[in-house]
């Protein structure tokens, strides 16, 4: 059996078929991809958002624990104080 050169070549119609197929594809792909980095962007976005919300909240916890040291050191100096003159009473 003989094939014709039809046959085993695709004609231009079908050779223009299969490259509009695959432009097609191509272009399915790339809105694909574009649709996938506009909610990769958002999300970035919000995330960025939260990590400053909770690095601001992280400077307040840190800003608020100096201060409760500090008072706590204070209170203990004052202790050691009224336990020294405790202790001075006790002596006389």
């Amino acid at each position: 059996m003989v094939e014709t050169k039809t046959q085993r070549e695709p004609s231009g119609i079908e050779r223009f078929s299969h490259l509009e197929d695959k432009i097609y594809r191509v272009v399915e792909a790339f809105k694909t991809i574009r649709k996938e980095n506009e909610t990769l962007r958002a999300e970035n976005s919000r995330l960025k958002t939260d990590l400053e919300a909770r690095q601001a909240q992280e400077d307040s916890f840190s800003e608020n624990m100096a201060a409760l040291q500090k008072e706590r050191e204070e209170l203990r100096e004052r202790v050691e104080k009224a336990l020294s003159l405790l202790a001075t009473l006790e002596t006389k």
